[in-house]
């Protein structure tokens, strides 16, 4: 049994509920520290890692295929398959990964071609992406991105296939997928930045600079990543 060590700390709904600030210390620790996963020390983390591991980040994600997953059909009353997505994240909102998994794994088989099916294998995909499963994690994603009704979700799928596709141009490809689906200048900075990583990776030093001489200098998030990777495409020959 796979076992995904992702601590979602329940404290911090706690302090949301009760509002003890004796627990912020805590907290702002909790936000600012990505979870740790099995094939990456934290000390090794670069700044793309830092942010789909980060807690809130995954928080949000799960916050979001939750509440949409009683949304999907536009019936009143929720179908199968939209209650068992429904289930399916609120093990993940509880940090039971395991059967987590299973539920959405029983979504892809016994509810083929739903809406809930394609969801549950954008989830899988993400997850075996976290885990260090690259082939397992572009089989979900692919199979599933273009059937995907959310533009938070395609978005994200997307970014996942630029970083996993070994030819560059059809990476390229899915980056600019991932810009036309974002929904703010910062998902759309975070975009370009890492599609000029994928250059400076393929050693095309020139395109890398002027997709980063492209980005708004205004945006002010992810500068730190984006001086890190100006400076990787400088010091390329």
């Amino acid at each position: 049994m796979r076992n995904y060590l992702l601590n979602l700390d329940l404290n911090f709904i706690n302090y949301l509920i009760t509002g003890n600030k004796l627990m912020m210390d805590k907290i702002i620790e909790f936000v600012k520290t990505p979870i740790k996963v099995s094939y990456k020390e934290r000390k090794d983390y670069n700044s793309f890692d830092k942010v789909v591991l980060n807690p809130l980040f995954l928080f949000a994600i799960v916050f979001f295929v939750t509440f949409q997953a009683f949304s999907i059909s536009g019936d009143q009353e929720a179908t199968p398959s939209d209650s068992a997505l429904g289930n399916a994240m609120v093990y993940f909102e509880r940090g039971d990964f395991d059967n987590a998994i299973l539920q959405l794994e029983e979504i892809v088989e016994n509810f083929p071609g739903t809406s809930a099916s394609h969801q549950a294998k954008f989830y899988l995909g993400r997850t075996a992406f976290l885990n260090g499963n690259n082939d397992k994690a572009k089989l979900y994603i692919s199979e599933s991105v273009k059937k995907l009704k959310y533009a938070p979700l395609k978005k994200e799928a997307y970014m996942m296939l630029g970083k996993l596709e070994k030819d560059v141009n059809k990476a390229l490809k899915h980056f600019d997928d991932a810009f036309n689906n974002a929904l703010s200048s910062s998902e759309r900075k975070l975009i370009m930045i890492t599609k000029a990583e994928k250059l400076i990776k393929n050693n095309e030093k020139e395109r890398a600079l002027q997709v980063l001489d492209e980005i708004d200098k205004d945006i002010a998030v992810y500068n730190e990543f984006f001086e890190e990777i100006y400076g990787y495409a400088l010091s390329l020959n």
